[in-house]
């Protein structure tokens, strides 16, 4: 199997040394212009060289935000307005920036990636997974840490809290993968790959879908679902990427009645590097 492996490896490889960059985010986003900075900077300082940014009709444009913070060289904004179009995007990425990245992320601007090795660098940690079609990273979410409005310091300083590893929304993954060996998005959170490849784990555990026994002994995804309530009664109003239906208040209670019981500041330490 390892052989076969390898020989798919080596076809699929072929063509695609287009490749400009190792790691990519690819980000579908609307009305969240504010946490661009704040989350485009972190994931620089851990090694993402470039962001596709799918822009869902914001009321500021996304492309005029990042040409105000000087981020036009490590971006790429699509505009892509319309409802369900999530998926869309995720597909659209694929298409047409695969080719330019060995590994893109698809995450969410409340999401950060938090590789929990000595110096944080994304790249030397997805090396050990080259030979799999992608990386499910197990999401935690964060809590209020009980704003009720938004908070004037960062997200990252602000929301320190969140659930045990055990939380029931916690089986939730979100994919890191190599398009070179996949065949499309299957629904925002994993992706359907091409014969001889499949998503693993942080432990090389096969993902099939997308829930997962929880694990984040090397790598998580800090998930500031909640925010403040002020910033859920945003987040309503956004409306969702993936589906027709509107999220409601009793989502945030949900949630965050679980989600402030463990403090967490990995993510603190690391953009200190």
């Amino acid at each position: 199997m390892q052989s076969l492996k390898k020989l798919l490896s080596f076809f699929y490889t072929l063509g695609q040394s287009n490749e400009e960059n190792y790691f990519s985010i690819c980000c579908y986003l609307k009305d969240e212009n504010e946490y661009l900075k704040e989350w485009i900077d972190y994931h620089q300082k851990i090694g993402v060289e470039h962001f596709y940014l799918y822009d869902n009709g914001s009321k500021k444009p996304v492309r005029e935000t990042i040409e105000s913070l000087n981020y036009s060289s490590i971006t790429t904004v699509i505009e892509i307005p319309g409802k369900e179009k999530h998926i869309e995007a995720y597909n659209h990425c694929l298409r047409y920036f695969g080719n330019k990245s060995r590994w893109i992320a698809f995450i969410d601007m409340d999401e950060f990636l938090v590789p929990k090795t000595d110096d944080s660098n994304l790249k030397k940690f997805m090396r050990k997974f080259e030979p799999y079609g992608g990386l499910g990273v197990t999401w935690l979410i964060f809590g209020s840490n009980g704003h009720k409005n938004k908070p004037h310091e960062s997200q990252l300083e602000a929301f320190t809290m969140r659930s045990e590893v055990s939380f029931n929304a916690n089986v939730h993954i979100k994919s890191i993968v190599q398009p070179r060996y996949v065949r499309s998005a299957r629904i925002s959170h994993c992706f359907n790959y091409k014969i001889g490849f499949h998503c693993v784990s942080e432990n090389f555990q096969k993902i099939p879908r997308a829930v997962s026994p929880p694990s984040v002994d090397t790598i998580q995804l800090n998930h500031y679902y909640c925010r403040s309530l002020e910033e859920y009664h945003e987040k309503i109003q956004r409306g969702r990427g993936d589906r027709l239906d509107l999220r409601k208040l009793e989502d945030f209670h949900d949630h965050d009645r679980d989600s402030n019981v463990v403090e967490d500041r990995t993510i603190l330490e690391i953009a200190k590097l």
